[in-house]
């Protein structure tokens, strides 16, 4: 059993120092993801039970098979990219074809993402899709959709998306909110667009927003999105459970590079994300998810041998137990528990996440 730290991503979305009550650090600017994982992108250094970094990344001592997940704090002030991840085998063969000379930097990795949000303060999300005729009716308020409209209307969506990436504009996008309006659509919905017009005048994901399902997360509640799934988180704090990949394939809503056509082939028609109503204390299970998580306050809880775990102080205290010692977290501060390590037990007074591997 190892403590760790996350290493801190300050994407320019990010809150300003959103994330220093876990960090412990204040920049100035924006503070937008800690990463607890292996991953090459950003290893989690880990620390003594003091919180000093030992001058050791759990890298040093794990690969990505002993530790298949990565566990993230975001914060997010304004929307991410429109976006979605490969399944496995389209991850897998990409990044094949991707090491031959000339290719685009498209894949981060040969592994599938597949990812879980879980508020802890309330967020606002776009993922999955609207229904048709709600989307179209958003569209039809934009001068200029009449052909994307009927092309999403007749099922061509791979066609609609080209179009309205097509016809973004200044005009276009800060027309959203009057158009979400318009069609009916709520108040924190049309405020939604508002967000996406001022943060990205003319960006060719604008009009594809309509497109997406919006989603407001209450803390505790969550969602998992499985890849081929488009997304795009609006703003928000929230725990991230995903699998050990940072395979991004974007369509807008950002200054990175875009891969349409990777992107429309990646999409799985009719695929949905779970929402999960939880409170605090429950397990929350994902159909077919590699992880599960609980997000618990206060008692002890036994967390068996068997699969990868870690356990990630959010705020109050908790303590890790084990035949082979006691540690005790601090708040931004995870146990990395391997699978042949024994049982172990979490006592928390406060608010701990609790995350296990179900893939053995």
């Amino acid at each position: 059993m190892l403590i760790v730290r996350g290493a801190i991503k300050d994407y320019d979305w990010g809150i300003v120092d959103g994330l220093e009550r876990w960090s412990n650090r204040t920049t100035g600017g924006p503070q937008a993801e800690l990463w607890f994982g292996v991953h090459p992108g950003g290893p989690s250094p880990v620390v003594d039970s003091d919180g000093v970094p030992t001058g050791e990344l759990l890298a040093d001592r794990f690969d990505v098979e002993a530790i298949p997940l990565l566990v993230k704090l975001l914060a997010a002030a304004r929307p991410l990219s429109v976006q979605l991840h490969p399944t496995r085998q389209r991850a897998r063969d990409g990044w094949e074809a991707q090491r031959q000379e000339g290719s685009p930097p498209v894949f981060s990795d040969p592994f599938e993402k597949t990812e879980m949000l879980v508020a802890l303060d309330p967020f606002e999300a776009f993922v999955g899709w609207r229904d048709i005729r709600e989307a179209a009716a958003v569209l039809r308020g934009i001068d200029g959709t009449e052909e994307a409209v009927a092309a999403l209307e007749a099922g061509r969506l791979g066609e609609a998306i080209r179009l309205l990436l097509d016809l973004a504009s200044d005009e276009r996008v800060a027309a959203l909110p009057a158009a979400a309006s318009a069609a009916g659509l709520p108040p924190e919905q049309v405020e939604a667009y508002a967000i996406v017009a001022e943060n990205y005048p003319g960006d060719q994901g604008g009009l594809l927003t309509p497109l997406l399902a919006y989603l407001k997360l209450e803390p505790g509640q969550a969602v998992y999105v499985p890849a081929g799934l488009p997304h795009s988180y609006i703003r928000g704090t929230g725990l991230e459970v995903m699998t050990s990949s940072d395979n991004v394939i974007r369509l807008g809503l950002t200054s990175k590079a875009v891969f349409v056509d990777h992107a429309i082939e990646a999409l799985i028609p009719g695929l949905q994300p779970q929402f999960m109503p939880t409170t605090h204390g429950d397990l929350i299970w994902p159909i077919d998810s590699p992880f599960v998580v609980r997000v618990h306050r206060t008692g002890t809880e036994r967390i068996q041998q068997g699969s990868y775990r870690i356990v990630l102080l959010i705020e109050g205290e908790a303590t890790v137990a084990s035949e082979f010692g006691e540690i005790v977290l601090s708040p931004g501060t995870a146990a990395v528990i391997a699978s042949d390590d024994p049982d172990n037990y979490v006592t928390s007074n406060g608010l701990v996440a609790i995350i296990q591997s179900t893939e053995r």
